[in-house]
C-alpha cells in the first residue's frame, strides 16, 4: 500500500513511481548515514486529489490535444491555485511536528521521470527556497504545478514520454543557510577521469551557480591521492543569501576574490562526492552546502554524460594504469561501433593481416571488444619496445602525435609485466617480414609485371572460391575457409612493399626541389587500385544524360525493375553491382547493407555527383602533367632514367594497397548473405525474433546453434547487446582515452584573433550567432549559435535549435554546460563581453573541445 509521506529517516523504502528521484535518493541517502537535512517527501499518492481535479478539466483535454506554451500556463496556473483537503492538512501537519518552531524550509519538485539516467529534466522544476511554515501550502502547490511548465511538457514529448501520465511528488526539506554552497561531480566532466574530483563553489546558496547568476569556484581533486590539483576561482559578484524572515535576497558580495572553499574543505567534500559514488556505484552529481562549517548533502543523481569504458578496459584504482587509442575512425573512416559477428570477423582479419603482431584479445595490442576495436598502447611497449611503439605512434595522424608528445608513456603507462598474447610478437614480425620477401624480392630485382600478374591470380581464385560457399556448411568452417584464402593473398602482398619502396625512393630524389605537389599527384589514379576503379564508374553511371533526367528515386528503381534504361546504361549498372555492390558505408562490418541488397543506395551515390565539374574525370591528365614536370626536374638533375624505373614500378604497384580491403569486402559480402540464410531459418524456427538478429552473435555462437545445441539465442543476443547500450548515447568517442577514463587531446595554440574561453561541452561547429539576452526575445532558428550572458532552466527548450552555444558567466557544472554535454552541442564559457563583440548573424566556430571562438565572418 503507497503512503501519502515519506519521512527521509523512516525505514520506508518506497518505489521511484511513488516519491521520484529526487526524493529516493535524499531517502536513500540519508538511511545511509550521510549528512542530508531532515525532511520528508510528499508522495504521488498523496496529490492524486489534485491530479484528478486537474486531468478532469477541459484545460487538460485541450493540451493533450496540443501542447503550447499558452496552453500550459493555463493549466499551471491552475494547479498553483489549488488548496488542501482535510486529509492533506492533518498529513501535513503530523510530518511538520519533527521540526522545531521557526523552521525555514526548501521545497523541491521530485518527478518519477526526474534524475533517471535514461533522461536529465535537469532544473525545469521548480524549487522555492526560505519557505516560512505559514506560506508552505503555496510553495508545495507550486512546486506542484510545476509538472506543467512548457519546458517541462515539451521535453517529455520530444523523448516520447506519455503525458497522460504527468505526475509529481515534492520534497520538504529544512533549508540550510549555507555560507558557501555548490555541485560536485564524481568524476571530472572535463577529461572524463574517474579519478578526479570537480567541484564549483560560490557563497550563498547553491541556487546562484544553478542558475547561473556567478561565475563559481572551481577546484579539481585528485581522490586517489587527496590532493587538491588545480584551482580556478571565479568572479562570484553576486550571490543568494537566506532572509532571516523565510526568502531569498540577491547581494552583491564585497570578498567575490576570495576563496569559497578552504582546501581543508574542499578535501573533506571530495572525500563525501567519492563516499556517495561508493554507494550509488556509479558517477554521481550532487548538490552540498555548508552551514557553520557543517557539510551536507542536498541531492545526488546519477551523471548521464560521462563516457563510460567497457569494463574489461578499466584498471583499478592506484592500479598500473593503460592508455588506448580508439582507432575506428582513425583507420576505417567511420565512428559507429560495428556489429557483433563483424567485430568477430574484423578481428580474425586483423590476426590473419598482422600475422598476430597486434593480437585482439583484450590482453593483446589491439583489442577488438563490443564493437570498437583500440590500440592498447602500454601492451604494445610490452611486446614490441617503447622506441618501436613511439615509432608507431607517429604513424598516426597530427592529433595522436600531438597528444602523446606530452604523456610519458613509460613512466606513466608501461606495464610491470609481458602480457601473455605480446610474448611472440617480435617473433610474429619476423615471421610476416619472412612471409612477404619473395614476392617483395621478386618485384623490387626482377620483373614486377609477373608478381603483379601473380597477385591477379591469386586474387581471382579468391572470387572464385566465394561463389561456391553456402549456408549448408557450418559457420565457423566459411569463415576459416575465408581466412586460408586470405592468408594466400598475404603471401603475395609484398607487391604493396614494392610500391611504398618505389614512392619513397621518389620522394627523396625531390627532396628539397618544392614539388611535393607534383610527387602526390603523380599517385593519382594508379592501376589496380579499385577505390579509383569503382568511382570511375559511379561517375560514367551519373553522367548519362537519362539519369539525369530522373526525378526521383522511385523513378530510378521503377525504370531498373522495368530495364527501361539503355541497354548501355543497364550493363554498365549490372558491371557495378558485380564488382561494386557489396561497397558501401561501414562496408567492413558484415551486418551492413549492400548496395546490391538496396539499389537505392546506389541512387543516393549517384544524384550527389556533380558530373559537370569533378576532379575525376581529369585525373588522368593531372598525373601525366605531373610526371611530364618531374622528368623535366629529374632531366636537368640527371636521374631521369632512375626516375623513370621507380615512376613505373610506382604506377603499376602501389594502386593494390588498396586491393586486400576489396578481397575483404567481397569475403564479407558473401559472408554477410551466408548469415543471413541461417539467419532466416533461425527465424522460421522462433530462435530468432528477425533474421537480421544473426550479426548480434558471435561466429561460435551461431556454429553451436547449427549444431543442434539447446541455447537460447535470444537471450544470448540480449547479453552481447547489453555493452552496445552502456555506450549508446556516445557520439564523439574519445581519440585517447586511459583505464581510468581519462581522455587526451591534443593542445591547441590559439591563433591571433580567436577568443579563447573555459572548454564546456565538445565539439566543434560553425553557425550564424543569435544574441538572446532572454529566451523568447526572437526565435533561435535551426543552426544558429546561441550567444547570451547565462542560461537557466527556461532555456531548456533553446537549446533544441542551437548548433552551439557560447556564455559570458558558468561553470561546467552550471545548467547550459550540463543540458549542452547532454543535447551534444559544442559549447564555451566564461567569455566575458562576448555579446558586445558579437552581433546577430555573425559567422562563428565554436570549438567546445578546446574553449575557442572564431568570428569567421561579419554581418
Amino acid at each position: 500500500m503507497t503512503k501519502k509521506i515519506y519521512h527521509f529517516r523512516a525505514e520506508d523504502n518506497p518505489k521511484l513511481n511513488e516519491v521520484g528521484g529526487k526524493a529516493k535518493a535524499l531517502i536513500e541517502t540519508t538511511r545511509a548515514g550521510f549528512p542530508v537535512p531532515s525532511g520528508f517527501a510528499l508522495s504521488v499518492d498523496f496529490f492524486n486529489p489534485w491530479l484528478q481535479e486537474i486531468k478532469d478539466s477541459s484545460e487538460w483535454s485541450e493540451l493533450l490535444l496540443n501542447v503550447t506554451r499558452e496552453q500550459c500556463k493555463v493549466i499551471k496556473s491552475k494547479a498553483a491555485q489549488l488548496m488542501f483537503n482535510e486529509q492533506q492538512k492533518i498529513e501535513i501537519g503530523k510530518a511538520l511536528n519533527q521540526f522545531e518552531s521557526g523552521t525555514v524550509y526548501a521545497v523541491r519538485s521530485s518527478s518519477p521521470e526526474e534524475d533517471l539516467e535514461g533522461t536529465s529534466f535537469a532544473g525545469m522544476y521548480e524549487t522555492l527556497l526560505g519557505v516560512t511554515k505559514n506560506r508552505l501550502e503555496r510553495a508545495i502547490a507550486s512546486a506542484f504545478s510545476s509538472c506543467f511548465n512548457f519546458r517541462v511538457m515539451e521535453y517529455k514529448k520530444q523523448n516520447n514520454i506519455n503525458l497522460e501520465n504527468t505526475c509529481i511528488a515534492v520534497v520538504v526539506q529544512r533549508q540550510i543557510a549555507s555560507d558557501v554552497s555548490g555541485v560536485g561531480f564524481s568524476l571530472n566532466p572535463n577529461n572524463n577521469c574517474y579519478d578526479e574530483v570537480i567541484i564549483n563553489a560560490s557563497f550563498g546558496l547553491g541556487e546562484s551557480i544553478v542558475s547561473g547568476i556567478v561565475t563559481p569556484d572551481t577546484y579539481v581533486v585528485d581522490s586517489l591521492k587527496n590532493e587538491i590539483i588545480e584551482k580556478i576561482v571565479g568572479d562570484k559578484q553576486t550571490a543568494l543569501w537566506l532572509k532571516d524572515d523565510g526568502g531569498t535576497i540577491q547581494k552583491d558580495n564585497h570578498n567575490l576574490k576570495d576563496q569559497a572553499l578552504a582546501d581543508i574543505q574542499i578535501l573533506k567534500l571530495s572525500r563525501l562526492i567519492k563516499k556517495c559514488e561508493k554507494h550509488y556505484g556509479k558517477p554521481m552529481d550532487t548538490e552540498w552546502a555548508f552551514e557553520n562549517n557543517k557539510l551536507y548533502l542536498l541531492q545526488s543523481r546519477p551523471i548521464t554524460t560521462y563516457i563510460p569504458l567497457f569494463d574489461e578496459l578499466i584498471t583499478k584504482p592506484l592500479e598500473k594504469k593503460k592508455i588506448y587509442i580508439d582507432v575506428m575512425g582513425l583507420t576505417q573512416g567511420f565512428t559507429e561501433s560495428m556489429s557483433v559477428l563483424g567485430m568477430d570477423l574484423w578481428a580474425r582479419i586483423i590476426n590473419e593481416l598482422k600475422g598476430g603482431i597486434m593480437p585482439t584479445s583484450i590482453d593483446g595490442g589491439m583489442p577488438s571488444i563490443h564493437g570498437r576495436q583500440y590500440v592498447n598502447v602500454s601492451n604494445l611497449m610490452a611486446g614490441w619496445g617503447s622506441f618501436a611503439t613511439k615509432k608507431f605512434i607517429e604513424s598516426y595522424d597530427e592529433n595522436v602525435k600531438k597528444i602523446f608528445a606530452d604523456i610519458d608513456l613509460v613512466k606513466e603507462y608501461k606495464p610491470v609485466r609481458m602480457p601473455k598474447a605480446m610474448k611472440k610478437t617480435k617473433l610474429n614480425m619476423l615471421k610476416m617480414t619472412f612471409r612477404m620477401m619473395p614476392s617483395t624480392i621478386r618485384a623490387k630485382f626482377s620483373d614486377y609485371k609477373k608478381v603483379v600478374k601473380e597477385y591477379n591470380i591469386t586474387a581471382d581464385n579468391i572470387l572464385s572460391h566465394l561463389k561456391k560457399l553456402n549456408s549448408k556448411k557450418k559457420f565457423s568452417e566459411i569463415v576459416d575457409f575465408t581466412m586460408k584464402d586470405l592468408e594466400t593473398i598475404m603471401n603475395v602482398a609484398g607487391l604493396m612493399l614494392t610500391g611504398m619502396a618505389a614512392f619513397a625512393s621518389i620522394k627523396k630524389m625531390f627532396k628539397g626541389k618544392d614539388v611535393e605537389k607534383l610527387v602526390t599527384a603523380l599517385g593519382m589514379d594508379l592501376d589496380g587500385n579499385p577505390t579509383s576503379q569503382m568511382g570511375h564508374l559511379l561517375f560514367k553511371l551519373a553522367s548519362y544524360d537519362e539519369f539525369q533526367l530522373t526525378k526521383s528515386v522511385d523513378e530510378f528503381m521503377t525504370k531498373i525493375k522495368e530495364r527501361s534504361y539503355s541497354k548501355e546504361f543497364m550493363n554498365d549498372y549490372v558491371e557495378y553491382l558485380a564488382r561494386f555492390g557489396a561497397r558501401g558505408f561501414m562496408e567492413i562490418d558484415v551486418a551492413s547493407k549492400r548496395v546490391y541488397e538496396d539499389p537505392t543506395l546506389l541512387y543516393e551515390k549517384l544524384i550527389n555527383i556533380n558530373v559537370k565539374d569533378s576532379q575525376i574525370s581529369n585525373v588522368k591528365a593531372k598525373r601525366k602533367e605531373a610526371y611530364e614536370k618531374l622528368l623535366n626536374v629529374a632531366k636537368k638533375g640527371g636521374f631521369d632514367k632512375k626516375f623513370k624505373k621507380q615512376a613505373e614500378i610506382y604506377q603499376a604497384t602501389f594502386g593494390y594497397r588498396e586491393h586486400p580491403k576489396y578481397i575483404i569486402v567481397m569475403i564479407y559480402a558473401k559472408l554477410h548473405d551466408i548469415a543471413l540464410e541461417i539467419g532466416e531459418k533461425f527465424a522460421k524456427e522462433n530462435r530468432l525474433e528477425d533474421k537480421w538478429h544473426i550479426f548480434d552473435l558471435h561466429i561460435g555462437e551461431i556454429t553451436k546453434a547449427q549444431n543442434g545445441e539447446d541455447i537460447d539465442l535470444k537471450a544470448i543476443r540480449d547479453k552481447n547487446l547489453a555493452p552496445y547500450k552502456k555506450v549508446a548515447h556516445i557520439k564523439d568517442w574519445p581519440l585517447v582515452i586511459n583505464s581510468r577514463g581519462k581522455i587526451f587531446k591534443p593542445k591547441i595554440n590559439a591563433e591571433e584573433g580567436d577568443l579563447v574561453g573555459s572548454a564546456i561541452a565538445p565539439g566543434v561547429v560553425r553557425g550564424r550567432a543569435k544574441v538572446l539576452r532572454t529566451p523568447y526575445e526572437k526565435p533561435l532558428k535551426s543552426g544558429e549559435i546561441l550567444v547570451t550572458k547565462a542560461t537557466e532552466p527556461s532555456w531548456t527548450p533553446i537549446f533544441i535549435n542551437a548548433a552551439g552555444v557560447i556564455m559570458e558567466v558558468g561553470g561546467p557544472l552550471q545548467h547550459g554546460g550540463i543540458i549542452a554535454r547532454e543535447y551534444g552541442i559544442p559549447c564555451v564559457s566564461g567569455m566575458l563581453g562576448i555579446m558586445d563583440i558579437v552581433k546577430d548573424g555573425d559567422m562563428l566556430e565554436v570549438d567546445g573541445s578546446n574553449g575557442i571562438v572564431k568570428i569567421i565572418e561579419k554581418s
